[in-house]
């Protein structure tokens, strides 16, 4: 790495709360910094900055004026929206819930700016890849990605968006469905009964965009190994033949075995190894952000260890004791920082469908022809 890599993040995350009962818990956050402290994953040379607040005018490059009216009301006013999204049992209206998105989007787009001068970012704040132009969607009011893509985009810049979000990124494909300067890829649980709905194999992009959009829909339970070897099979041949200017990854980790909304197989031990390989595959700009996460210790383990993957640390396995206070509360009693080996203990074979999948993905992009 050519520049110190930065870590954004403001404590004023933690003033804000969508609820008593929403899955979404901020603390996440908190909760994640204090064990990157811990393990000295924030010291120099780490950079670390607070978010700023995006400008409105900023906003209007991706969403509609009359809904930002309407997310402005719902702040000052408590104002509901439905048709909007705003007030609904995933987006509920709390004070604060227009200057908290304007924060998240303002982390994000200053983060891409400085990685394209060189560096590692990670805002764990950002990854809201279900905001609309005109409506909030599950869990997600300002859309920070679409706007630092674009950003980023209008620079020159080539970008490779990589999303392990268990949920498709649904937004971030409508808004470059077309566009052959991002290429969209996303892994991702998928169903007739699993949120959003969107992300089937067969959304490959229209137009000059055909091919520049890989869904990889992966079936409940899929496992570590599963995972990894479609990301062998994808993700570095995609990186040496697109050859981007910018690395942008969401890193939800709702994938994970344990989380409480999803149902795919996934464990610490994907994510780190993961992070690691991007980490010795490319030294050019690396933006990431968060998203999904709702068991709020493994969010912060997770996050945990692949920054320390991205700034080159080895972290130590045994928790702190001040973190295991918090997740013995959270039903996770566990000393180590990263899970326990698979109850199988041998390596599972990969899905036929899984292969063929893959296959299918790497047939309709033109960059593996």
């Amino acid at each position: 790495m050519e520049r110190d890599p930065l870590f954004i993040h403001t404590p004023r995350y933690s003033q804000f709360d969508y609820g008593r009962d929403h899955p979404l818990r901020l603390f996440r956050l908190k909760l994640t910094v204090d064990l990157m402290e811990h393990y000295g994953l924030l010291k120099p040379p780490v950079e670390t900055i607070e978010p700023p607040l995006v400008e409105e005018e900023t906003l209007l490059t991706y969403h509609q004026p009359s809904y930002l009216e309407a997310l402005r009301k719902a702040e000052e006013e408590g104002l509901a929206n439905p048709a909007m999204g705003l007030g609904t049992q995933d987006n509920p209206v709390f004070p604060g819930v227009y200057t908290l998105s304007r924060l998240v989007v303002g982390g994000t787009l200053e983060g891409t700016r400085r990685a394209l001068e060189g560096r590692r970012v990670f805002h764990i704040g950002g990854g809201m890849h279900h905001a609309h132009p005109e409506r909030a969607e599950g869990f997600c009011y300002l859309n920070d990605i679409v706007i630092a893509l674009k950003e980023a985009v209008n620079r020159g810049a080539r970008v490779l968006y990589f999303d392990i979000d268990a949920h498709h990124c649904d937004a971030v494909q409508e808004a470059f469905y077309e566009d052959p300067r991002v290429l969209v890829v996303s892994f991702h649980q998928y169903g007739p009964d699993f949120y959003p709905g969107t992300g089937s194999l067969e959304e490959t992009g229209e137009g000059e965009g055909r091919g520049y959009n890989l869904n990889l829909p992966l079936d409940r339970y899929t496992e570590d190994e599963t995972l990894w070897w479609a990301y062998e099979h994808l993700l570095p041949p995609l990186l040496e033949a697109f050859k981007p200017d910018l690395l942008f990854t969401q890193l939800g980790v709702d994938a994970h075995r344990d989380d409480p909304l999803t149902s795919l197989f996934i464990s610490t031990h994907f994510y780190e190894r993961m992070a690691q390989d991007l980490a010795s595959r490319w030294h050019g700009p690396w933006m990431a952000v968060g998203g999904g996460g709702y068991d709020l210790v493994n969010v912060a383990r997770i996050w945990t260890l692949v920054w320390g993957a991205m700034v080159g640390r080895e972290v130590p396995d045994t928790l702190p004791q001040s973190f295991l206070r918090v997740s013995i509360m959270e039903g996770y009693d566990g000393p180590n920082l990263r899970d326990l080996p698979g109850w199988s203990g041998t390596p599972q074979e990969v899905p036929q469908e899984v292969k063929e999948r893959v296959a299918f993905l790497r047939e309709a992009c033109p960059l593996f022809q």
